[in-house]
């Protein structure tokens, strides 16, 4: 495995396992509750978007973490689906909360390199070749 592919991997476990303990948190309150995050939506209470953040931003990201550790035919589109669902979680979160943390930028970034990161499908299979797979 390349260093690239370590990274991709790191930055894929890193996405997953934080979105899924910060879904949990919302949704079990370990995370106050601040009205203020809710305020300018639909919600009226952080459980659903914590259910959302645990199950489909986290859940991407470890899907695809564990598709690209096993070789999985198609690993790159859920890399790539991944790394897009977190920056589009990520928008939609300043967008609608209003405000600002330092946090939403390590996790924008993330998610793009997460996306930059993901060789083309046939450069991966040209790799396999190269190795004898």
């Amino acid at each position: 495995m390349t260093g690239r592919s370590k990274a991709l991997v790191g930055l894929l476990l890193f996405n997953g396992v934080t979105a899924a303990v910060g879904g949990l948190a919302l949704m079990t309150e370990w995370i106050p509750e601040q009205e203020s995050w809710v305020r300018h939506t639909d919600f009226r209470s952080n459980y659903l978007p914590g259910v959302v953040l645990m199950a489909v931003v986290g859940g991407s990201s470890l899907v695809a973490a564990a598709a690209m550790l096993k070789g999985s035919d198609g690993w790159q589109l859920a890399s790539i689906t991944a790394g897009t669902v977190m920056v589009f979680w990520i928008v939609g979160e300043i967008a609608s909360i209003r405000g600002f943390h330092v946090l939403q930028v390590v996790y924008l970034v993330t998610g793009a390199l997460v996306v930059a990161w993901t060789p083309a499908r046939e450069s991966a299979r040209s790799s396999d070749r190269e190795r004898g797979r």
